[in-house]
């Protein structure tokens, strides 16, 4: 006989106390579901210039967006002004709900980034932004120069789905109309959601050399 109002209020709690641990177990054994639009979530290492600029367009583009810093007190004013999609945390953080992780930092950190978090980062989308300038970097920008940046930063970030993206755009430039965007990696289905990534962000793919 179908639940009514006419049962008697002891009743039904009685049933709802039977069944509430069997909702509990399927809860504590199922699986979270998937984003509904089964889009990544972004972790993004870095709110600078280009950081808070791709941020920002992704997440104007529905994607959810984990902004980080040392101090994720300091990004509070950058992610209200964006809007919901928007959260700030610490790196190991943005690591751990991110899908795909962006390395937008000055490229002198790039080496202890990679020694500090490389295991935790084994087997996620890598894509890094940085540009190195050896005025800024130093040393470790001129021998990434000199074997090839790309490469220096893939050999960085072994283990990682590597991709490096954005480059040769300027933070002012990038959204709608913002031209072609040259992008190379290391893995087929990184670079993928890379290029969707790139069309978010109002620019062109184009793939570049092979890393």
């Amino acid at each position: 006989m179908p639940f009514s109002d006419s049962h008697p209020q002891g009743s039904r709690r009685s049933v709802f106390s039977c069944l509430l641990p069997l909702a509990l177990a399927a809860l504590a054994i199922s699986p979270l579901p998937a984003a509904a639009d089964g889009k990544p979530t972004i972790g993004i290492i870095g709110a600078g210039h280009e950081g808070s600029a791709l941020g920002a367009l992704w997440a104007k583009a529905g994607y959810k967006v984990v902004f980080a810093t040392r101090d994720p007190r300091r990004l509070q004013a950058l992610v209200a002004g964006i809007g919901p999609n928007a959260s700030a945390g610490s790196v190991d953080q943005a690591i751990d709900r991110g899908d795909v992780v962006v390395l937008a930092v000055p490229y002198r950190a790039e080496p202890e980034i990679a020694k500090q978090y490389g295991a935790k980062l084994a087997g996620k989308i890598l894509i890094d932004v940085d540009n190195a300038y050896p005025a800024r970097d130093g040393d470790i920008a001129v021998a990434a120069r000199a074997a090839g940046v790309a490469r220096y930063s893939a050999r960085l970030f072994a283990g990682t789905r590597f991709v490096r993206a954005f480059n040769s755009i300027n933070a002012n430039s990038l959204g709608p109309g913002c031209g072609e965007a040259l992008y190379s990696y290391t893995d087929d289905e990184a670079g993928r959601v890379t290029a969707e990534l790139i069309r978010a962000a109002g620019c062109t793919p184009v793939r570049g050399q092979d890393l």
